[in-house]
């Protein structure tokens, strides 16, 4: 939509609203596939997004998901199904938590630099 690019930044519709909750659902099984996920988070509301990685090379399920759903769903979702068992495993599941950046390029930084109480690896000195 042209007209939203043209808004002031504090007249942008906020994400979050728009979006709704996103919930990790932790620990499920490698056999339950995704639409019986999703199915299951339904019975508590609208499921705007079901998420389930694949390994890259096997292409299996990596035993974890995403579902967002609507704030006041996602958060009676959340309640209900924690700790509910589903294909002999118990679920996981509490509200995502933004994935932390990584800082990159791999190198060891300041190797050696003597920074007060931590090593070079960032443990706490004994």
């Amino acid at each position: 939509n042209p007209l939203l690019l043209c808004m002031p930044i504090t007249q942008l519709p906020s994400f979050t609203e728009e979006v709704g909750t996103k919930l990790y659902v932790g620990n499920i099984s490698f056999e339950t596939a995704e639409e019986d996920l999703k199915y299951l988070f339904e019975e508590f509301g609208e499921v705007i997004d079901c998420y389930m990685p694949k390994d890259r090379e096997t292409g299996r399920a990596r035993g974890f998901a995403f579902v967002t759903m609507d704030n006041d769903a996602a958060m009676r979702a959340a309640d209900e199904t924690d700790g509910c068992e589903m294909d002999g495993r118990i679920l996981r599941v509490n509200e995502a938590q933004p994935k932390e950046k990584l800082s990159g390029g791999g190198g060891r930084g300041d190797w050696g630099k003597d920074e007060g109480n931590d090593d070079s690896w960032g443990n706490d000195s004994y």
